[in-house]
């Protein structure tokens, strides 16, 4: 799993810009539906793949949803290609033609000595190798509930099962509030994170707004946007997540992603349909028996 392409299970075909895929274990969220963050991801790695250069931007919009072991078509089309710069549409169906996920995007080579800066300030938090790891994404939103060793295998599906998670001591924040976290991610395979993989990792915004209304909560992405920075090739990134607003049963917010010596790689934003959980319930029955896909 050394490529993109790999990594998300994508394959060509005899025509430019389409791909498919089946949406395999680390494609999924904890209820075994396709993963937010797997789609955008998917949206940057066939962007770049079709146009050669790298991400500026990508936003992804979720349509309708589909279960592990879909099989899926991904059309990637060049919209304008500039001397520097490509827009992009990328479009995901699902067997019968429905479309599951819709992005727009750009890709473009990085001018070595234009305009450059960075106008965010990093957290000053633990290092990985003593922040506190992570069973499940659930952790972060169930630190007093005992789960047996079954249910937290049943929370450790899809993509957590791919990724090694930490939550550190944040020592020093530039904008404190309610909901504000850190996490360090990397791969479990280790290998070094990409833009691709960077959208993948980076959907984790309902974390920060149930947090911060201090519920038991999670979200389904109505749009995932990220906009890159410097490419920096690393194991871990720090995802320093900012919610924003929640209202009527929606969730907004933000989430910088920095590099461990605190380059600015990524910033991505989010809004998502948030679902209230009783804690009682969650180590008792499965999460895809209380999630509608239907009920965005």
């Amino acid at each position: 799993m050394r490529s993109d392409l790999e990594f998300l299970g994508l394959l060509g075909t005899n025509l430019p810009g389409l791909w498919t895929f089946t949406v395999e274990e680390r494609l999924v969220r904890l209820d075994g539906r396709l993963y937010g963050g797997a789609a955008i991801a998917i949206s940057v790695a066939t962007a770049e793949a079709l146009t050669g250069d790298p991400a500026v931007w990508m936003t992804t919009q979720f349509v309708s949803t589909v279960e592990q072991g879909a099989r899926l078509e991904v059309h990637t089309e060049l919209l304008a290609g500039g001397r520097r710069t490509s827009q992009v549409r990328v479009t995901g169906t699902a067997a019968d033609g429905t479309v599951v996920f819709a992005s727009v995007g750009a890709t473009g080579g990085r001018r070595a000595h234009s305009l450059t800066g960075t106008f965010e300030q990093s957290p000053s938090v633990s290092p990985p190798e003593v922040s506190t790891r992570w069973a499940s994404p659930l952790s972060g939103l169930l630190p007093s509930i005992d789960l047996d060793h079954s249910a937290i295998e049943g929370f450790t599906r899809g993509f957590a099962g791919v990724l090694e998670i930490a939550e550190p001591e944040v020592l020093e924040h530039p904008e404190p509030g309610p909901g504000r976290f850190c996490l360090w991610v990397r791969r479990r395979d280790r290998e070094p994170l990409t833009a691709a993989t960077i959208a993948y990792l980076a959907d984790v915004i309902p974390l920060g707004v149930a947090r911060g209304l201090g519920v038991v909560a999670g979200g389904t992405s109505l749009d995932n946007t990220i906009r890159f920075g410097p490419s920096a090739p690393t194991e871990w990134v720090l995802l320093d997540v900012r919610p924003h607003l929640a209202v009527g049963g929606y969730g907004h917010g933000i989430a910088h992603v920095w590099s461990p010596d605190g380059e600015l790689l990524a910033t991505a934003s989010q809004t998502a349909s948030m679902v209230v959980f009783d804690p009682s319930e969650l180590a008792r029955r499965p999460l895809s028996d209380r999630s509608d896909p239907n009920d965005r």
